[in-house]
């Protein structure tokens, strides 16, 4: 395949994606309203962490159930870039796997009510293994639904379609928020958790129709048989070649992970600290997702004005007063600012750091490979700093871990401000 074929196939599917913008993007925005009143439901850093903890008690335990989940939902997307950038199509691959993390969800609710009076230990074993399973799963369909929305979306559209997605799903989790409010109180505990993640399972799969949907032509490609061995190494070697990336994962090495090490024990400070109840989680949870909704329309407008690195620099700086009142902690309304804040400074990093990976590579047919990429060497960090801060903790005291994460986030605002640059 020449270069002029490949230039004329990237043109036709430039002409189709405009003349299917339209029910393209209805189709994918209904879809991630639904979908995020499943998953508004089943918020990680409150509910399940809140949950585990009645049957586990070490915060290095705790922080292992979301390190697990996270690393799994990063990691593997580095071994389906190689798939994805062969596929002509991706709505087909999408729907088996995004099939698969969805039933996770349908597999907690019956080792709820199946296991979770009857034998904690291998409860609390199966829901390990069935909740890094879910993250599993969810790195494969979310690298290719994002790459899917690459190809239906032109790039122009992209940031009024993220932002207008983004805020509607917002919108929805908050609603999702307020009903996981409503069906915990359904029934009593542990039966009202596992009608919580059956709920959640039949909304996520009612999206997940909506999603079948979306219109996608298949693409031509050149074809060439890369072996593995290959398709690695010259996938590591955009890290020597490509030094604004390098700086680029540097910057969300020491904002996106290390510096958010204390977010993932909000609700664990607070409820050791203030003794929150359920109902105060469930507040939380509701002012968590609002105040991501209000940081989707707000990094949206900016964005589309002044690009997508000075979302992620404001939203930096928003991060440092959220660790401060963290480590505060000294009543139900300081926890709840802290949410707040974290909220607004970690949607700028849902909506843009995959856009900013993207737009940093400069051939569109190699986006899989900076995208697996970077969550390929991001996640361990991503998943491993909730288990390494429960270790400091447990071993050194949450003042060192509060003075790490506050260092790592002003190192990583100076590196992202002085070293990566935007075109």
């Amino acid at each position: 395949m020449t270069s002029e074929d490949q230039e004329r196939e990237l043109k036709r599917l430039e002409v189709f994606a405009y003349k299917n913008l339209k029910r393209n993007s209805i189709i994918s925005i209904a879809d991630g309203a639904v979908f995020a009143i499943g998953s508004g439901m089943l918020p990680v850093s409150t509910v399940i962490v809140y949950f585990i903890s009645n049957y586990v008690h070490s915060n290095t335990l705790i922080g292992l159930l979301t390190t697990l989940n996270v690393l799994l939902s990063n990691s593997p997307q580095i071994l389906v870039a190689k798939k994805l950038e062969m596929l002509e199509s991706y709505k087909e691959y999408f729907i088996k796997v995004a099939l698969l993390m969805r039933l996770m969800w349908f597999l907690l609710a019956i080792d709820v009510f199946v296991f979770a009076t009857t034998n904690e230990l291998l409860f609390v074993i199966l829901f390990y293994l069935i909740f890094s399973l879910q993250g599993f799963f969810a790195s494969f369909a979310n690298i290719t639904w994002f790459n899917l929305i690459l190809k239906l979306v032109p790039e122009r559209q992209r940031s009024k379609f993220f932002g207008i997605r983004s805020s509607i799903g917002g919108l929805c989790e908050t609603f999702g928020a307020f009903l996981m409010g409503r069906i915990l109180k359904l029934l009593h505990f542990q039966y009202n958790y596992g009608l919580l993640f059956l709920i959640s399972f039949l909304i996520m799969m009612l999206s997940l129709y909506i999603a079948s949907m979306m219109k996608e032509i298949p693409v031509r490609k050149p074809k060439k048989e890369i072996d593995n061995k290959h398709y690695f190494r010259n996938m590591f070697l955009i890290l020597k070649e490509d030094r604004n990336f390098t700086y680029y994962l540097l910057s969300v090495l020491f904002i996106g992970a290390l510096g958010k090490m204390p977010f993932g024990f909000q609700t664990i400070f607070a409820k050791n600290s203030l003794s929150i109840s359920t109902q105060h989680v469930a507040i939380a949870t509701t002012i968590l997702l609002f105040s991501q909704t209000v940081g989707y329309m707000l990094w949206g407008l900016i964005g589309s004005k002044y690009g997508f690195k000075s979302t992620l620099l404001i939203s930096a700086l928003i991060f440092l007063p959220a660790i401060y009142f963290t480590y505060l902690m000294s009543s139900v309304s300081i926890y709840y600012l802290s949410v707040a804040l974290f909220g607004v400074a970690q949607s700028a990093r849902n909506v843009n750091e995959s856009n900013m990976a993207a737009k940093l590579c400069k051939d569109p047919l190699k986006q899989p490979s900076y995208i697996g990429l970077r969550n390929f060497l991001m996640g361990p960090f991503f998943a491993f700093n909730s288990i390494i801060a429960g270790g400091i903790i447990d071993t050194l005291g949450k003042n060192i871990l509060f003075l790490i994460s506050f260092s790592c986030m002003v190192l990583g605002f100076f590196i992202l401000c002085c070293l990566v640059k935007e075109d």
